[in-house]
Formats: structure tokens, sequence, C-alpha cells
């Protein structure tokens, strides 16, 4: 069965997690700590928001965010697990498109019949319709 890809927690959101787990912060804060624009510290905040595994509270003009007590280190780690499953199996698809290309342009060298590149190109086809479902499906 394949991770939701609603519930898995990215890199991004992991290290995020990580640095308010050392202690509540705002997304300057966080994003000063981990060298990324606030932007996209403020886009992995809210979705983290929406999931339920950090709270925000507004402190004058600054939104201070921390985890939430329901969350817990062992969920983190499942669900940190599937998000690393999910970047092997992007990085296994990316892979597999860049060898069916190299094998496809050993394939053009051959002196093949009208037949055999016919069944070669619908093979070829087939495996990428599958890789692009693969990755469609994420």
């Amino acid at each position: 069965m394949k991770p939701d890809k609603d519930n898995l927690i990215t890199e991004g959101e992991s290290r995020i997690l990580e640095a308010i787990g050392e202690g509540s912060s705002t997304p300057s804060e966080l994003a000063s700590k981990l060298r990324i624009s606030v932007s996209a510290v403020s886009q992995h905040l809210n979705r983290l928001h929406r999931r339920g595994l950090v709270g925000r509270e507004r402190d004058g003009k600054s939104v201070i965010y921390s985890l939430r007590e329901s969350v817990q280190e062992a969920d983190l780690d499942v669900t940190n697990g599937a998000a690393r499953q999910g970047m092997e199996d992007w990085g296994l698809i990316k892979d597999s498109y860049e060898a069916l290309n190299k094998v496809w342009g050993h394939v053009l060298r051959l002196d093949l019949t009208p037949d055999e590149l016919k069944k070669l190109r619908e093979a070829r086809n087939l495996l990428e319709e599958i890789l692009h479902e693969r990755v469609i499906s994420r």
C-alpha cells in the first residue's frame, strides 16, 4: 500500500519539526536557522499546522510555532520513514528514466528490423507509461 501523500512529511518539513522541537520559533527565526526563505518556511508551517503537528500562537506581530503535545517522537519517526521511502522511490523513478534513455540510445545504434524496432518502441512506451503513473500517483 502506498503512503498517503498528504500525510508524508517532506525533508523540509522534517527539518522544521526538528528545529521547532528544540524550542518554539517564528518563521523568520526558522528561515535564518535552516537557511531557507521565510516564504518556504511559512508554507511548510501552514501544512504542518493543518495536519495538527504544530501549534501557533500570536505574540504581538509575530506568530510563534511549537510542536503540539500530541505529536509523539515515534509518530515522527514513522512518518519520516515514509517520507524517506518516498524520496527513495522518486530517485529510483528518476534513475529509471535516465537508464531507459541510455538503453534507447544504444538500441537505436543497432541494426534492427522494423518489427524488432516496433516491439522495442512498444516496450519503451509501456515502461514510460508505468514510470509516469508512479510519478503522477505521488
